[in-house]
């Protein structure tokens, strides 16, 4: 998922919550954890078969992305990105070892 998709989901997720029968009257926090933990399902379950349009791989990272402090909802996780959009190729060993990226195809445990 990159991170339109990602964001759509959330909004899409939390509007579920929020009008279903079952947790209408749950408070907020409680309302964000159900769709934080949703949203890591998705992740989790999308991370190594990301598809470009017209069907192969082109992702060989995931991004890790932290939400602001002030954002409604927080999302927390890893998502795919480009190789050819990492400006600075010689640095994505750096990048690996203080956990900005992981190769895709790492354990989700």
């Amino acid at each position: 998922m990159n991170l339109d998709e990602v964001i759509m989901a959330s909004i899409a997720e939390f509007l579920d919550v929020e009008v279903h029968r079952d947790t209408e009257t749950l408070d907020l926090s409680s309302k964000i954890e159900i769709v934080r933990k949703r949203l890591g399902d998705k992740l989790k379950n999308t991370a190594g078969r990301t598809f470009t349009r017209n069907g192969s791989m082109s992702y060989e990272y995931e991004m890790f992305f932290s939400s602001n402090p002030n954002d409604m909802i927080k999302i927390d996780g890893w998502i795919p990105i480009q190789t050819d959009k990492i400006d600075k190729y010689d640095k994505i060993p750096e990048y690996i070892e203080i956990g900005l990226l992981r190769k895709i195809g790492v354990s989700h445990s």
